[in-house]
């Protein structure tokens, strides 16, 4: 009787070790994952702000599109302004604490504070080098910043749900920026640049969080590399 619970929790150990084992590999392939798309998001912004225009490309002006949109356009971004986006944050914040997602918490403030500053900072760098509509526009990098931190914090039963409405958004608000003639469709893709390099590193910080690598870990293609890897051993 004694040799069989010696054998059950030496099985059960180097399961444990195994599962330490596998969440290290899964989280430094996520990191180095999300590193590259992070630098590839980068280096497109720079290609686009600074390599085209030095070798001769340039940008449409920002013009209206549709003049009788152009009222509700504006209402559209404005229900992206600081003090709705503030109100965004403090409750994704609230969702980070019910849920136990401490990484959360910093996760989120991060995407959304510094998408929004490295906007002001690519649009006061670039400004005079290349026209301002194809410069980063504030209110999308606002719809898209949130949109993204709630995929951090949201459960995974909800992600589809928290995806679709994201996107629908965004696609309004970049469209809404661009009849407006507040941006170009340069604009809206360096504004999204920016959104998704600050979501690749916030994602990377979540990999250590244990309940959002445990969602990570429930992708399917995860599960069948576990698989291989148990019986390889």
């Amino acid at each position: 009787m004694t040799t069989n619970t010696d054998s059950m929790e030496f099985v059960e150990l180097n399961d444990d070790e195994s599962n330490e084992e596998l969440d290290a590999v899964f989280r430094r392939r996520g990191t180095t994952v999300r590193t590259i798309a992070a630098g590839a998001a980068a280096l497109m912004l720079l290609t686009i702000l600074v390599v085209l225009p030095t070798l001769g490309f340039t940008y449409p002006h920002s013009r209206v599109v549709v003049a009788e949109l152009v009222g509700l356009s504006e209402k559209v971004l404005a229900t992206f302004g600081i003090t709705p986006v503030l109100i965004a944050v403090a409750a994704l914040t609230v969702v980070a604490l019910m849920r136990k997602l401490h990484y959360g918490i910093g996760a989120v403030i991060a995407l959304t504070i510094g998408a929004s500053l490295t906007t002001a900072a690519v649009r006061t760098w670039a400004d005079g080098w290349v026209p301002a509509s194809a410069l980063p526009n504030g209110y999308v990098t606002a719809c898209a910043a949130l949109m993204c931190a709630a995929t951090l914090v949201a459960a995974n039963r909800h992600l589809p749900i928290v995806w679709g409405l994201g996107t629908v958004a965004v696609l309004a608000v970049g469209a809404a920026a661009v009849i407006s003639g507040a941006a170009t469709i340069i604009g809206v893709a360096t504004t999204l640049l920016i959104v998704a390099g600050w979501w690749a590193a916030a994602s990377a910080v979540m990999l250590y969080s244990p309940v959002a690598a445990q969602r990570e870990a429930r992708n399917p293609l995860d599960t069948a590399a576990m698989a291989v890897q148990r019986r390889l051993r």
